[in-house]
């Protein structure tokens, strides 16, 4: 967990949703760990993640099977170069499959999840203080995954099932229904991405939670890009249920990390950057884990590292600054 002093700066991670597009967070990050010379667990104090941010922020934050030490980022991002086409699986009859249920079996990405997060780890194990952000269907609200209790919040949590629930995408894989806690309760996840796509500002009220209101908290959230797919009035003004359910999903995520931005921007102001990437050269689509793609996400990335180096390196100095 990050050093402080008892009145020192609490760093904040966020990475957003966005599928195979978690690429790009996970290439940044590298970059980060390289240039700081630190694991992610030791430069921030809390970790935040949606979907598959969600899925990167149990790989900074929870040992390894065996080990005392985290995923690196580096490793994660051979996670998605070498695991998203079993994720997402090529087909001809996919678009069709969407029509009727979801468009991917769970099965494969449950196995990868299993092998990452083998049981019996949970998110109470985090070795820094975990924020997974789902949505249940069953009582309508978002629910956060923890790794520091409060009140009644439940942390033994297996970190597999929190990774599957965060990352139950609408349209693309069916919900996770759990029987969980005493007494027994239930709950059908969905990812995170309904209510929080960008989970920066329920990390940043974590932090507050846990550290009070005397202390500055720097918050760096980090995206998957910016899709930057306007619609069209013409071809909007006449769609009914059909023509939206296309645009619905990445409409609302997109809108929802919009939203974040534009709120820490103005409230916290110097101590919030904003890491995203264009997606001028990667497709926008989650899904799209074609060789093709999977190099032109890194290259993205690369791309956007080279463009903002001055402020990415201005990050790092901020990130290592203890009031």
């Amino acid at each position: 967990m990050a050093e402080q002093t008892a009145d020192g700066q609490v760093n904040v991670l966020s990475i957003d949703g966005g599928g195979v597009r978690g690429i790009i967070p996970a290439y940044i990050l590298n970059y980060i760990t390289e240039k700081t010379q630190k694991p992610m667990h030791e430069l921030f104090d809390v970790i935040a993640g949606t979907s598959t941010g969600g899925i990167i922020a149990l790989g900074l934050g929870i040992n390894r099977k065996g080990t005392d030490k985290p995923y690196t980022p580096a490793d994660l991002l051979d996670l998605y170069v070498s695991k998203a086409a079993k994720i997402f699986p090529k087909s001809m009859f996919s678009k069709m499959k969407m029509i009727f249920g979801p468009k991917y079996s769970p099965a494969p990405l449950e196995d990868i999840l299993a092998d990452y997060f083998p049981d019996p780890v949970q998110i109470k194990d985090a070795v820094v203080k975990l924020v997974i952000a789902s949505f249940d269907l069953i009582s309508q609200q978002p629910f956060f995954f923890k790794s520091e209790p409060r009140g009644r919040d439940m942390t033994d949590w297996p970190a597999q099932l929190v990774a599957r629930a965060t990352s139950a995408a609408p349209t693309f894989f069916p919900p996770k229904l759990v029987t969980h806690g005493e007494p027994s309760l239930s709950y059908a996840f969905v990812d995170g991405g309904v209510c929080a796509n960008n989970p920066a500002m329920a990390a940043y009220a974590e932090a507050r939670r846990v550290y009070g209101t005397e202390r500055p908290v720097y918050v760096l959230a980090v995206g998957t890009g910016d899709r930057h797919d306007p619609i069209n009035y013409k071809a909007a003004e006449g769609w009914g249920l059909l023509g939206w359910a296309n645009q619905l999903v990445p409409l609302f995520m997109d809108s929802v990390s919009e939203a974040v931005d534009y709120e820490l921007s103005w409230s916290i102001r110097e101590y919030f950057d904003r890491l995203q990437s264009p997606l001028d050269i990667a497709s926008p689509e989650m899904d799209d884990a074609s060789p093709e793609n999977i190099e032109r996400l890194k290259q993205q990335a690369q791309t956007f590292i080279s463009k903002n180096e001055e402020k990415i390196d201005g990050i790092c100095v901020k990130l290592l600054r203890r009031n």
